[in-house]
């Protein structure tokens, strides 16, 4: 798949902007992460949207700041449904030539690392969106759409269970620590 490549130091002196979309199959990584190790080519991919804006900063280094979004599909760690999760990454970084540009300006500021003066713009925000993507979807565990209710057996019976391991108290009673 062609992947867009972005003259970053140009766009910075120019302060231009790019906005556009590619496919979650463009990237290196996060088709893997979304579709468990899965060929992401054989499912429909979903499309990262992207808004990036370019300026110089103070020091003349490329600013390069913007959203991605995209509707991943998610595994639920709760009741193993995939659920379909608005991800929102928010970029804010300086581009720089080398390890050592990096470490002098971070932790200050954020920055990646390009010798090439084109960038492929899914090495500019892979790293970020792949850090927004939440580990769990349902924020609230017990408003999960899709879990499964179980219900104790014995004594509260017909309570629903909102503290699973209620239970081990009466188990382990009399029990020294192991």
């Amino acid at each position: 798949m062609l992947v867009t490549r972005l003259d970053v130091a140009e766009l910075a002196r120019a302060g231009g902007s790019w906005r556009g979309a590619l496919d979650v199959a463009a990237f290196e990584r996060l088709g893997s992460v979304l579709f468990n190790g899965a060929d992401s080519s054989k499912v429909k991919s979903p499309r990262v949207s992207a808004v990036l804006d370019f300026s110089l900063d103070g020091e003349g280094w490329p600013w390069v700041r913007g959203t991605c979004k995209l509707v991943a599909p998610i595994v639920c760690t709760r009741c193993a449904e995939t659920v379909d999760v608005e991800v929102e990454s928010h970029l804010d970084f300086r581009v720089v030539e080398t390890d050592a540009q990096a470490e002098r300006l971070m932790p200050a500021v954020d920055a990646v690392v390009s010798e090439d003066a084109k960038v492929p713009l899914t090495a500019l925000v892979e790293d970020d969106i792949l850090l927004s993507i939440p580990e769990r979807c349902c924020v609230d565990w017990a408003k999960c759409d899709h879990a499964s209710e179980v219900v104790l057996v014995g004594d509260d019976a017909e309570t629903s269970v909102s503290k699973p391991l209620r239970g081990l108290r009466t188990i382990v009673e009399g029990h020294e620590p192991v």
